[in-house]
């Protein structure tokens, strides 16, 4: 069962406890990851869906972790927030964050930079771990390609963002590559490393507001697949009503947004193919997993990971 978009941002989750000594079963409170040990330093073994039913091997929890066998027979471990044993009450619902304001109008900026310079600062990513509903998820996930995990994953502020041209960002060189940056060529690397991770601003239109939250999830967030744990692609294109595959992508994770409680789908849909511009801001980064998106998703492999202090400013139509 999907994860409601409603609850994408509550601001509390019921922590579980072990409840009575009598009880051997559990729930699947939402759709969680089987693990072969109590953390998330490797893949899960499986996804669980939500609902599904578990038996506990131990009643106590360990790391906040329960160990489980499914109705399948396999064995591991299932982080306890995702779980409610039996007997218990149902969980409260958790309140929903309050709707996003409008924004002030930012002041035009008359200096807008019409390409990307090679020698911009590009200070290192901050290492962050993602405290969410199916555990805690470290820098680099839990494995992949960790390089750009660390960068998709950052959450520090830039002193100040380099104001740019949306087709100065769409214009930024990129090779024809593996789908990781760990196996590309020294040479290959060296095409984009100028250009990665530079606190940007960029004036566009959202097309669209994509929660990634189907499949087996990434290793980026460790696999999880509940919605508050996965990322959003956000389509910007250049012209109102261009197509998507024209667009260059936003993507919002959820160690951001967990510091935005008011970003959410409803929030940010007066935004989704408006007349009205949006000004974002957030570190670039190339994200070289996505090649088969382009011309259909998206024109570039650069996206705009936004920053923990990052705004949406509706520019207005005048």
């Amino acid at each position: 069962m999907k994860a409601p978009i409603r609850s994408l941002f509550a601001l509390a989750f019921i922590c579980i406890t072990a409840g009575s000594a009598l009880a051997t079963d559990a729930i699947l409170k939402r759709r969680g990851t089987l693990r072969s040990d109590p953390s998330t330093e490797h893949p899960p073994i499986t996804n669980l869906k939500a609902q599904e039913d578990v038996e506990l091997i131990e009643p106590s929890a360990k790391s906040g972790y329960y160990h489980v066998r499914t109705s399948e027979g396999d064995e591991g471990w299932v982080y306890s927030r995702n779980l409610e044993i039996v007997p218990t009450a149902p969980p409260t619902t958790a309140q929903l964050s309050a709707p996003l304001s409008a924004a002030r109008p930012p002041t035009t900026d008359t200096s807008i930079a019409t390409s990307i310079p090679s020698n911009w600062e590009r200070p290192e990513p901050n290492r962050t771990t993602f405290h969410g509903p199916d555990g805690d998820c470290g820098t680099t996930g839990d494995g992949g390609d960790t390089v750009t995990n660390a960068r998709k994953n950052r959450t520090d502020v830039p002193p100040e963002y380099h104001p740019v041209t949306w087709r100065a960002l769409q214009s930024v060189p990129y090779p024809v590559a593996g789908n990781s940056l760990l196996n590309w060529t020294p040479a290959h690397l060296a095409q984009i490393e100028p250009y990665e991770g530079i606190a940007v601003s960029v004036i566009g239109y959202l097309s669209a507001v994509k929660v990634e939250d189907r499949g087996s999830g990434e290793t980026t967030n460790c696999h999880f697949t509940n919605a508050e744990e996965v990322d959003w692609h956000m389509p910007l294109v250049e012209q109102a009503g261009v197509p998507e595959s024209t667009a260059i992508v936003v993507e919002t994770t959820p160690r951001v947004r967990e510091l935005h409680v008011k970003w959410t789908p409803n929030a940010l849909a007066p935004w989704i193919k408006s007349s009205a511009p949006v000004r974002i801001s957030g570190w670039t980064m190339l994200d070289p997993e996505h090649r088969a998106h382009l011309g259909h998703f998206r024109s570039t492999l650069w996206e705009i990971i936004p920053s923990r202090k990052s705004k949406f400013f509706r520019m207005g139509n005048g």
